[in-house]
């Protein structure tokens, strides 16, 4: 194929921004029409998408993509008008063409137009235009020099002479046979990739969000406030240098200077913040398509509800959590759901039930994958986590639920005995948690033998400005999340206690541990003892602890920083802030400090 011309650039770019939002809504689409195959206005939708597609890579010269747009459109065609009537077998080949179409365009848009193999797919739609019905569509005969070029000869051989449909002509004749008959067949070239791979996510684009004009009208609007603040600013400064000022009428300009200020940078914070935000379908609207094919290989019936699809994330939370909740939708369906029979005999419902929901908590939001399967066999885990060494007899058996739970989260841990393809190659669950704590996220499981599991992900809203609690140990300052804190005490350390060798503190009906964040930040001693300290007590899960500070300093907003790949996970660590004296502040970690101070009690 020709290299891509740069006059047409603007072109290019229009027709890979349209087609990648038609193909991202075709998924859907098409995985709908399986379950409501009689829906015309569904099917009529489906057609246009793929048309378009079809006309404009015609109009740009794309032959691949006309060739295999226009044979799915032809099979479209005979679905509308009744034709040929949906079934699976048919929408696995209308799907693996869609993903064909979806690898050239990201070819296209690489810029690197490859030689693809296509004729296998487009053989596996042709004897879905050849089959002797009542009416055969012209497009099938015209069409007949690229069947030549294919290995199915079935193409036009049993189409009556001078059977026409007018509806059919005025798409193929824009299209002229002879062009898609130019691209010889590639001796040897990159297959595409399987459909179950959900390979959607490589078109879209991250490098751009759509943003309501409503909302950069009220960022004009605030920035214009900010404009104005400033030139108060700078006439109070010239006044002062000047020597105008009395000391009262400054204190009180200056107050209001302040206040406007604080009001209109809190106000541009909340409108560049809702400029991030992408609702979650951004990353839901993949999974019908997936939980279909993998539902095909496993043999599997699953009924998949999607909750919450408009809640809003910030685009940084939204980009990385598309491949755990991949990982979490294939588990479940893989070692969650049992097969119709196992169902069956278990006396529940063939089809298994899958329900993806997210809901806005707080500054929080929560994600939750739900099955009705067989639950997690805690037995099982826990005697494959001893045989592969990963915990000893004596640490199981002191083991809670939970903790049984959060073994299937150790590096190297599976219940499968070979990884399967499907699984997750042997990529366990350890890599799922991994992603969701580089997000400041945590990962909880809900499970009852023989009537499903329920993961749950606790995502921040955003990743860039958080509201925190200032702390001072021994004459330094740390910011503390203030979605972990839980609540702060003033105690007498009289009343501390040591079990094991860890402090812990009577709080409550419960044991808290304890830790000192000068002994975890290495600092020196720079006061004398004092009998009280304040203790934070942070949660991660439904896990406690207390960290001992010397003084509560007060609550803010801190905009995060991060400290570099060199200094990048440090335990105990999650980033850096300048607080209003222009000093950098360490933001703590609570799950980072939780989960290292059990690997240390443990020991």
């Amino acid at each position: 194929m020709p290299p891509i011309d740069c006059e047409d650039q603007e072109l290019l770019e229009g027709f890979l921004a349209e087609t990648t939002e038609l193909l991202e809504k075709l998924d859907d689409d098409l995985v709908a029409l399986e379950k409501a195959s009689t829906d015309a206005d569904l099917l009529n939708r489906i057609f246009r998408s793929i048309h378009t597609v079809k006309g404009a890579s015609s109009f740009l010269g794309f032959d691949l993509l006309v060739k295999v747009t226009h044979k799915t459109e032809d099979v479209l065609n005979r679905l509308r008008k009744g034709e040929l009537s949906v079934t699976p077998e048919i929408m696995d080949v209308v799907l693996e063409a869609t993903d064909l179409v979806k690898v050239l365009v990201s070819d296209i848009k690489a810029g690197e137009l490859q030689e693809r193999e296509v004729d296998g797919t487009i053989g596996k739609l042709l004897p879905l235009l050849s089959e002797s019905v009542m009416v055969q569509p012209a497009s099938v005969a015209q069409s007949a020099p690229v069947a030549d070029a294919v290995p199915a000869p079935a193409a036009a051989a049993d189409i009556p002479p001078g059977s026409t449909e007018p509806a059919s002509e005025p798409e193929v004749a824009a299209v002229p046979a002879v062009k898609t008959t130019e691209v010889a067949p590639p001796k040897k070239s990159a297959p595409p990739p399987k459909p179950a791979e959900g390979k959607s996510e490589d078109l879209s684009d991250n490098s751009t969000v759509r943003v309501d004009v409503k909302r950069l009208d009220d960022l004009m609007n605030q920035v214009g406030e900010l404009v104005l603040e400033r030139n108060r600013m700078i006439q109070i400064n010239q006044n002062l240098q000047q020597g105008d000022l009395d000391k009262a009428d400054f204190n009180e300009d200056f107050g209001k200077l302040t206040k406007r200020m604080n009001f209109v940078t809190s106000e541009l914070q909340m409108q560049v913040l809702k400029m991030r935000m992408l609702p979650v379908e951004k990353v839901f609207k993949k999974f019908p398509r997936i939980v279909r094919s993998i539902a095909r290989d496993l043999g599997k019936e699953v009924d998949l509800q999607v909750f919450g699809e408009e809640t809003e994330l910030d685009r940084s939370v939204v980009d990385e959590i598309g491949d755990p909740l991949i990982h979490l939708i294939r588990n479940a369906m893989d070692h969650g759901l049992e097969t119709p029979d196992e169902r069956v005999a278990a006396g529940k419902p063939r089809v298994g039930s899958l329900v993806l929901s997210a809901v806005h908590e707080g500054n929080q939001i929560i994600i939750s994958i739900k099955d009705d399967g067989r639950g997690i066999d805690t037995d099982r885990v826990g005697r494959k986590a001893v045989e592969k060494g990963l915990v000893t007899e004596e640490q199981l058996n002191a083991m809670s639920q939970r903790e049984l739970f959060d073994l299937i989260f150790l590096p190297g841990f599976s219940t499968k005995d070979k990884a399967s393809d499907l699984s997750g190659r042997g990529v366990g669950m350890d890599v799922v948690r991994t992603n969701i704590k580089k997000l400041n996220g945590l990962i909880e499981i809900k499970s009852e033998r023989g009537f499903g599991s329920e993961f749950i992900l606790r995502l921040p809203l955003t990743l860039a400005i958080i509201q925190s609690l200032l702390v001072e140990a021994e004459g330094e300052v740390y910011s503390i999340p203030l979605s972990s804190v839980l609540e702060t005490l003033r105690v007498d350390q009289r009343q501390f206690h040591i079990i094991g060798g860890q402090e812990v503190l009577k709080l409550r009906d419960m044991v808290l541990p304890l830790v000192r964040l000068e002994k975890v930040f290495n600092i020196a001693r720079r006061y004398e003892r004092d009998d009280f300290c304040y203790v934070v007590v942070v949660g991660a899960a439904d896990k406690r602890m207390g960290l001992v500070v010397t003084r509560l300093v007060g609550q803010q907003e801190v905009a995060i920083k991060s400290l570099g790949n060199y200094l990048a996970n440090i335990p105990g660590i999650a980033g850096s802030t300048i607080l209003g004296d222009g000093c950098v502040a360490l933001i703590v970690d609570p799950v980072g400090l939780i989960e290292g101070n059990e690997g240390s009690a443990a020991r």
